[in-house]
């Protein structure tokens, strides 16, 4: 019953406080979609809102990056940092999506792990996204919710390869693809706006009730 009532209370508080108007939450094309998962990588959603729009407009496809040097997406994706990593990720990508798969974005796991760059979280993005299979997407802030309302705590170090984790997360995710959609961008804010790493605003969450960590009083040290 808790998780019924932790999916609802997510969805209706994305419903009407979610940055629903993201411009790469809006997209339905599966280029797009991935371009935006590279571009947020260890960068902030300020900094990739400024660029977005304007690196679509200029490589609308793979096969338009394809064709433009590592210097022109350089210059495009500067403002982010680690400008030569990216373009030179990017190229990878855009090239194996036109050889292999003719500028298409598969929606098998399997294949879209064997791009380049493209792990389980991104893979999972894409199939929620553009292929309408109700995914999880497990990323620290995710994870951190979790650990906080339901006590789930992985043992690894890096928590996100944890298969028990994954499974657990997957149970949370509505089986209905636009429900699963809101739900984890719900929980991506709540956790970016809510539920933050550090000083969580506790005494106004809307499922502290549901709240394992708050049960237990860990918010009045900064709830880990």
């Amino acid at each position: 019953m808790r998780i019924e009532e932790f999916k609802k209370r997510v969805i209706k508080w994305y419903e009407a406080h979610g940055d629903k108007d993201l411009p790469w939450r809006r997209a339905r094309d599966g280029w797009a979609v991935l371009v935006a998962t590279f571009l947020l990588k260890k960068t902030t959603t300020k900094q990739v809102v400024k660029i977005y729009e304007a690196f679509l407009q200029r490589f609308p496809t793979p096969q338009a990056l394809l064709l433009a040097s590592e210097d022109d997406v350089r210059r495009i994706i500067m403002p982010l940092g680690m400008e030569h990593q990216r373009a030179k990720l990017l190229k990878e990508l855009a090239k194996v999506l036109t050889e292999r798969f003719k500028g298409r974005v598969p929606c098998n796991r399997e294949e879209l792990k064997k791009l380049p760059g493209v792990g389980e979280y991104i893979a999972s993005e894409v199939l929620l996204r553009i292929c309408g299979q109700p995914e999880v997407l497990l990323d620290r802030n995710m994870i951190r919710v979790i650990e906080r309302v339901f006590g789930v705590k992985s043992a690894k170090k890096r928590p996100h390869t944890d298969p028990k984790l994954w499974s657990f997360a997957r149970e949370l995710v509505p089986k209905n693809p636009e429900e699963a959609e809101k739900f984890n961008f719900g929980v991506l804010d709540f956790a970016r706006k809510v539920c933050t790493a550090r000083n969580p605003s506790c005494t106004e969450c809307f499922v502290k009730d549901l709240c394992q960590a708050f049960e237990n009083h860990a918010y009045e040290q900064g709830t880990k």
